[in-house]
């Protein structure tokens, strides 16, 4: 007699079921949907063992969860081009949204999101006109957001996320 437990029949079906997503999608007519599955050359996941790279890595996993909770999908993370990285690429309804996530363990300098300068700004806007034009979403519209992480030792984290945080025509 050969006994089944419910976990190995639900992960073959579960394999299954994410597999044919991932087909819909590749021929999905929303391009926001397509991009997903484009690998970019340059995604790499950082190994650092510096302490504000893993305090940074720990901020993106929490901004992550914060925005999946929030409705938005996650297309990429950690897309790096020459002129630096975009954190987190998501879509949030017919939206592109470029995330650019800031990390602290205290408020004592001030707000995270206060760290980002002109430049950075500038720096996004390059990197996103050149995500558009490898996933060619010329025509979807985009903004830009930040979330701010308060990650202090053995508390709860403080999560703030501007949306629409800079403009391009502004810089």
């Amino acid at each position: 007699m050969i006994v089944y437990d419910a976990m190995s029949i639900k992960r073959p079906l579960q394999f299954l079921s994410d597999f044919w997503k991932k087909i819909r999608s590749q021929w999905s007519s929303d391009p926001l949907e397509r991009c997903q599955w484009i690998r970019l050359p340059s995604t790499r996941r950082s190994r650092s063992e510096k302490q504000k790279d893993q305090l940074a890595r720990e901020g993106e996993k929490v901004a992550e969860q914060f925005l999946s909770a929030k409705g938005y999908t996650i297309l990429h993370r950690n897309v790096r081009f020459p002129e630096g990285e975009l954190d987190i690429v998501a879509k949030w309804k017919k939206t592109l949204v470029f995330i650019e996530v800031k990390t602290r363990e205290t408020e004592t300098f001030g707000s995270p999101y206060q760290f980002v300068s002109e430049g950075k700004q500038r720096r996004q806007a390059a990197m996103a006109s050149r995500f558009i034009s490898i996933c060619r979403l010329w025509t979807v519209p985009t903004r830009f957001d930040v979330v701010s992480v308060v990650l202090p030792p053995q508390q709860l984290p403080k999560i703030e996320h501007i949306e629409n945080a800079f403009l391009v025509n502004d810089l």
